[in-house]
């Protein structure tokens, strides 16, 4: 059975060829696919979402059907046939560092005795180099929620957690998710330091289809 608690945030959904609305889910996966400035497999956008791979396999035919989506090939991981990844038409919401971003998590991988280490410190030199962008009050909390606003991650603040959208790097936060997550978490620990709070903060990747959870506030 699909999933369709998903919700969608902003905006309204896309309509099929045949002129029917699409169902949350369905515009829940575009909105993925969206996000991506590079292609996304079906099994990454399965992982994020916890739909099965046929599931998530119908929902892009189908909007590739409709025109909103188009498959390319890429060249299989070892042995086998190439594999199809996924691209918008419209890239009005890519995010311009997400493929730079892959190939940093791969190389990661396979070359640091730390990858994760690594991944932080280079998050939090990059939440500091944000956070000398932003000459403002805002507090601690408000700059890290600008920041990941910033960076395609459509952040929604709950009071207590911050919830995380959209996902704008699928295909490496599968591939790598300590990597990758590291560096968000390094990221938002610099811009909090930048802004000199103690703050307690921690990122919790796939909380939901499509969604993180950010823990996020002051320490006592």
């Amino acid at each position: 059975m699909e999933n369709t608690s998903a919700q969608i945030v902003g905006g309204r959904r896309r309509i099929s060829a045949s002129g029917r609305r699409y169902s949350s889910t369905r515009e829940m996966v575009l909105r993925m696919v969206e996000a991506q400035a590079s292609p996304v497999s079906t099994a990454a956008l399965s992982e994020a979402t916890g739909l099965h791979e046929n599931t998530i396999r119908g929902h892009l035919e189908q909007l590739r059907t409709d025109g909103y989506v188009r498959r390319e090939a890429h060249p299989a991981e070892g042995r086998g046939r190439p594999a199809w990844r996924w691209r918008a038409n419209s890239q009005a919401m890519q995010n311009p560092y997400a493929g730079l971003a892959t190939a940093l998590a791969d190389s990661l991988a396979r070359s640091s005795d730390d990858p994760i280490g690594r991944a932080r410190d280079a998050g939090r030199a990059w939440g500091d180099e944000i956070a000398a962008t932003h000459h403002s009050e805002a507090s601690g909390r408000e700059a890290v929620i600008e920041a990941m606003r910033e960076q395609g991650f459509a952040p929604q603040d709950t009071g207590d957690d911050v919830l995380l959208r959209r996902c704008p790097l699928i295909e490496a936060a599968t591939r790598h998710p300590d990597i990758v997550c590291a560096v968000h978490q390094g990221m938002i620990d610099g811009v909090l330091a930048a802004r000199g709070e103690e703050a307690f903060s921690r990122l919790h990747p796939f909380t939901g289809p499509s969604e993180c959870t950010l823990e996020l506030r002051a320490r006592r």
